[in-house]
């Protein structure tokens, strides 16, 4: 009886069980991709391999399937955005280095004309990591639960995950990741020693991290590596030649399974194999050709070694124990300054031994972009993408510098709508919420305005903008003129509230106050609306209690960029273009250090290069999407230097250009212009 019990009973039925736990896997997302720019970091030699990626790229018609992505947003939307638009079963290699429960924030340290600071992160960076974390291991494992299940059904058939863990959370990742992929398809679990010491008083120094290694099936891709030969054994097992190469010898002879050998000549004397071998070559006329290279040596006893070169040995197979691929240290030419970025050597490892040229390898937490770099060096196609503004500008600025592949920049579709629904939200209630955080009644008859008085006494109309579509200047100019008679008597200030506005949106405004026929003389200020607005909806049940909230949320003005008028210098088919950024003005500047805010702001008043992070430009502009074919950047570590405020480029005459400029500060804030170069 008691043996029938135990054959009944279930095997590998182990769970990790928590009370948040989802009970449904995610599913695929018909959410469109926004592609914000197409970067095209050497135009002169990717001029002709854009036709591989569209057709008519006038038409914006670009196949995003064909091209490496770099995602901006929840990579959960993101990988459900993925597996809609027919992703399923196509990445051969997944890494991701998540957050470890660690004290390490997205705090960056910038430099400003010679000096660092430190950037505060984003709201919505504080928020992901919030989310993380507030309800303890439980939340993190809500996070990382759902998207595990995601990347199984990324992964191809012989595709691989590296998970980059640590103490912290790897054993509880270890549980769940058996729960998604099988634990027979673990893998490897890799230490990786990433420092030498590590000052732990009360306990053994915490030196290495863990790399869990998962497929999805058992038809796996792996390769094996090899690593370098350590000192120790070289010097202990190696001798000089004359000429200075390190050679070591080994034994001439081989198994000889139970008989022993012919003989064989080398040089003037005819040697046996002792009992039990033979010699390790096949004929005689090898053993000349070796004795003549000087490849097989007798020893002072007479018998026969073979020469090996160090140059020509491979090194050792690499195993679980990576302890030769060191950390960035202060000095490193890679480093970018980015808190939680890896080494090239052991991404380059990984993906050398999980990948072939041209898999697609993809990372969902790409930080500094060091996997996509790697990637796009060994020639496999990628997929990158991460929640911080910041992390996507550095990984851009790194491809750019390594003279990648043409890339797509891209947004989640309607990204805002969707946070608003995960959130458990509608549109017109967010609008209630914004309006309320800002301090302003919202209307009954108008949902999308509300009232303020303002700081002077004056009463203000507020506008929220809808979060799937950008602020045009067409609409605030509409709004303008209805603020002005408004309610009878009107408004003096019209505030407009945006998640994002249109290109050239100040030029434009100001173009359609000159032409308009009616003066009107509302003030209008244009803020954007912080994405914390999110975290309210989850923490507060009413809205009610928004309004005593007002205040703690603040609206920065969106930054200004202004450009030079284009200078032309005509030739007989070509014309020389030349245009730069006359103004930049960031309102946004997220130091909490209030001494290094002052000496920031000071600093751009005299130079507002040194706050420009890149800057990029579309000499012939659609109004569809952004196709960068000159950019400069500041660099990184020693290489850093403020961008020049200039370009150049030679355009054929006969036609008018839209030229565009995108320019992107070192906080992450953006901001676009447009102007026009005729050259009929």
């Amino acid at each position: 009886m008691d043996t029938d019990r135990i054959e009944k009973r279930k095997k590998n039925s182990a769970r990790l069980v928590w009370g948040s736990k989802p009970k449904r896997a995610p599913n695929p997302r018909d959410i469109e991709f926004q592609t914000a720019e197409v970067v095209i970091p050497n135009p002169f030699r990717d001029q002709t391999r854009l036709s591989s990626y569209s057709t008519d790229l006038s038409r914006a018609a670009i196949d995003a399937t064909k091209m490496n992505r770099l995602i901006w947003g929840d990579n959960l939307l993101a990988m459900q955005a993925l597996l809609a638009s027919g992703y399923e079963d196509k990445v051969g290699l997944i890494y991701i280095d998540p957050p470890f429960w660690t004290d390490e924030d997205y705090y960056l340290n910038v430099t400003v004309d010679g000096g660092g600071v430190t950037r505060s992160p984003s709201i919505i960076e504080r928020l992901a990591y919030k989310d993380y974390w507030e309800g303890g291991i439980d939340s993190y494992l809500d996070m990382l639960y759902p998207r595990l299940q995601l990347m199984k059904r990324l992964l191809s058939k012989n595709g691989v995950l590296f998970v980059h863990t640590d103490w912290h959370v790897g054993h509880y990742i270890k549980v769940i990741a058996d729960e998604v992929f099988g634990g027979e398809n673990h893998r490897s679990e890799i230490i990786w020693q990433r420092f030498s010491f590590h000052a732990d008083a009360k306990r053994f120094g915490m030196v290495h991290d863990t790399l869990l290694e998962y497929s999805r099936s058992d038809e796996y891709t792996y390769i094996p590596q090899t690593g370098k030969w350590k000192k120790q054994y070289v010097d202990s097992h190696f001798r000089e030649d004359p000429d200075g190469r390190q050679y070591t010898l080994s034994d001439a002879t081989a198994p000889g399974h139970g008989s022993t050998g012919k003989p064989m000549r080398f040089g003037d004397k005819l040697l046996h194999p002792p009992k039990g071998t033979m010699w390790r070559w096949a004929d005689q006329d090898e053993v000349d050709r070796l004795m003549k290279e000087g490849r097989i040596v007798l020893t002072s006893s007479g018998r026969p070694r073979v020469k090996w070169y160090l140059d020509e040995k491979e090194g050792p197979t690499v195993h679980s124990i990576w302890t030769d691929i060191p950390p960035l240290n202060s000095q490193a030419a890679e480093r970018v300054g980015f808190p939680t970025q890896k080494p090239e050597a052991l991404l380059e490892r990984i993906i050398r031994s999980s990948s072939n040229e041209g898999d697609l390898v993809a990372d969902f937490f790409c930080g500094s972009g060091t996997t996509l770099v790697v990637a796009e060096r060994l020639n496999r196609k990628w997929i990158g993408c991460d929640f911080s503004k910041t992390a996507l500008q550095v990984t851009r600025n790194r491809l750019v510098d390594a003279e990648a592949r043409p890339f797509l920049v891209e947004n989640i579709g309607n990204y805002q709508r969707h946070m608003i629904y995960l959130a458990g939200a509608r549109i017109y209630e967010m609008q209630c919420i914004v309006l309320k955080l800002y301090g302003a009644v919202p209307r009954q008859d108008l949902p999308e305005l509300g009232v303020r008085k303002g700081d002077d006494g004056a009463l203000e109309l507020v506008y929220v903008s809808y979060p799937d579509r950008p602020v045009t200047a067409r609409k605030v100019a509409e709004l303008a003129v209805q603020a002005e008679t408004l309610d009878g008597t009107g408004y003096r200030r019209l505030v407009v509230l945006g998640w994002d506005y249109e290109y050239n949106f100040e030029e434009m405004l100001e173009a359609r106050k000159r032409a308009s026929l009616r003066r009107t003389k509302v003030e209008i200020l244009n803020r954007t609306i912080p994405p914390e607005v999110y975290d309210y909806l989850k923490t507060h049940e009413s809205t009610d209690e928004i309004e005593d909230l007002s205040g703690t949320v603040i609206f920065h003005d969106k930054p200004y960029l202004k450009l030079t008028k284009p200078v032309r210098e005509r030739s007989q088919k070509n014309a020389k273009v030349t245009l730069g950024i006359e103004r930049y003005v960031v309102f946004d500047v997220p130091i909490e250090d209030e001494e290094q805010r002052r000496e920031v702001l000071e600093i751009a008043k005299k130079s507002f290069a040194a706050l420009l992070d890149y800057w990029a430009v579309d000499w012939d502009y659609d109004g569809l999407m952004f196709k960068s074919g000159w950019q400069a950047f500041r660099g990184f570590g020693r290489n850093m230097e403020p961008v020049p405020t200039r370009a150049s480029k030679e355009l054929p005459t006969g036609r008018k250009y839209t030229i565009a400029v995108r320019a992107v500060d070192i906080f992450g804030n953006d901001a676009t212009a447009t102007c026009t170069a005729d050259l009929r």
